[in-house]
């Protein structure tokens, strides 16, 4: 059974599912203030050259809050083939579990929504201050009871950091009870040149949270198979999702992102070697848009970006059709059946 915004499904309806995505998102309480003088200018078309390489050269990329425009990416979306999309916006960037299910209800696109906390510096009041049960019990009641009548379908993302404070542990461990008490999916966002997978999912197990109810996100910046594999023999899903992110940082201590990113294709090819090795049964793929330049709206490539070139790289790349069907299909709805 898969719990969507607007209410529950089986889990043979999900379809093709984008399972990490920000529908309607705001960054900028963890994007770190800049000297430069284009800082806080506005992205339009003579300023978006900026963020092309460094998506956070304006601070204005990192939040898109309107309705209307969210509701025309997921129509593009839908006309790609695009049928569930897994929001994994939390509460203190920008959640609206209202303007999901309205979303929802007018695209026509199904819409599961997460719950917890991201990372450290984005962390409100209650999360700094609450123990690990009263975290626990705030998942439980958002995944059974809902917000607002609007109930979460997942766990997450929960935010680890480079360095996993003890507040992102607390936040962890929560997650770990929760879902203990729901059988809810749990996605970890963790710092994207690091392998904190590793330290998550031993702790999951001393909780007794099975590895097959957790996706260890974001393992597709620097493409490292041996960590990809690692995860997965131990029971975990690993999420290829920066696809379009094709970024370079200057190596400055951001909280999020430096360096280099992998391009599209290397992240295509490490997939088929690894559906190859017979991992096609544990691997998910997507965008996770979370910056205005992503959006079509502006020029980027939007949701349906998976559908229309990452697909086609796979298939170039050898990757079959009962694969791709697996990764984009099968795969997510196996993952966010909380039945399981």
């Amino acid at each position: 059974m898969i719990v969507t915004v607007t209410g529950e499904i089986p889990k043979e309806k999900l379809g093709f599912t984008l399972p990490h995505e920000h529908i309607l998102i705001d960054l900028r309480p963890v994007v770190e203030e800049s000297a430069e003088e284009h800082f806080h200018e506005k992205l339009k078309a003579d300023t978006r050259r900026l963020v092309c390489s460094d998506p956070y050269f304006l601070q204005d990329n990192a939040f898109y809050l309107g309705e209307e425009k969210a509701l025309f990416e997921l129509l593009l979306y839908k006309e790609a083939g695009g049928v569930s999309v897994a929001d994994a916006t939390l509460g203190e960037i920008g959640r609206s579990p209202a303007a999901l299910r309205r979303l929802s209800a007018r695209s026509g696109v199904q819409i599961l929504m997460g719950s917890g906390h991201y990372i450290a510096p984005a962390h409100n009041a209650f999360a700094k201050s609450a123990s690990e049960e009263a975290l626990a019990e705030e998942l439980f009641r958002e995944l059974t009871v809902g917000v607002n009548g609007v109930r979460a379908g997942f766990i997450g993302e929960i935010g680890t950091s480079a360095q996993i404070t003890e507040d992102e542990w607390k936040c962890t461990r929560a997650a770990f009870r929760a879902q203990r008490e729901t059988g809810a999916a749990i996605h970890f966002h963790t710092a994207l040149w690091e392998e904190n997978g590793v330290p998550i999912l031993a702790e999951a197990k001393k909780y007794g949270v099975p590895a097959e109810c957790i996706c260890i996100d974001h393992v597709d910046v620097v493409l490292r198979q041996d960590y990809c594999e690692r995860l997965m023999d131990a029971g975990a899903y690993i999420e290829f999702d920066n696809c379009g992110k094709e970024f370079f940082m200057p190596r400055r201590d951001t909280g999020l992102i430096r360096g280099r990113f992998a391009y599209d294709y290397e992240r295509a090819q490490l997939i088929a070697a690894l559906v190859e090795r017979g991992y096609k049964d544990r691997i998910l793929l997507s965008n996770d848009i979370c910056l205005k330049s992503m959006l079509a709206t502006y020029g980027g490539n939007g949701f349906a970006h998976v559908a229309r070139t990452m697909l086609p790289m796979l298939r170039d790349c050898g990757v079959s059709e009962e694969a791709i069907r697996a990764i984009t299909v099968e795969n997510p709805a196996n993952f966010f059946d909380i039945a399981q």
